[in-house]
């Protein structure tokens, strides 16, 4: 869920971060200012409908890259550098 990786990019470096969510009229809108409207509403369907779960780690990218996958938090601890001013 996007509110828990904001908070994990801000626990790697010790800020607080929030979240703040776009209602689905506003988030449609901007969207559409900017994409043909079947992409966002192709959008909208896989991540806000909830057809998507991001937060499984999927075995098939150690078959691709030869590396074990990891978390969210795992790759933001890694890459703490980039998150720190």
């Amino acid at each position: 869920m996007p509110a828990d990786q904001v908070r994990i990019l801000g626990d790697v470096p010790g800020h607080e971060l929030r979240f703040e969510a776009l209602s689905d009229k506003e988030a449609r809108a901007g969207r559409e200012a900017r994409m043909p409207v079947a992409y966002v509403d192709a959008f909208l369907r896989f991540f806000a409908d909830g057809t998507t779960d991001e937060s499984v780690v999927q075995p098939s990218l150690g078959d691709v890259t030869g590396c074990p996958p990891r978390t969210f938090a795992q790759w933001a601890r890694a890459h703490a550098d980039a998150f720190r001013p």
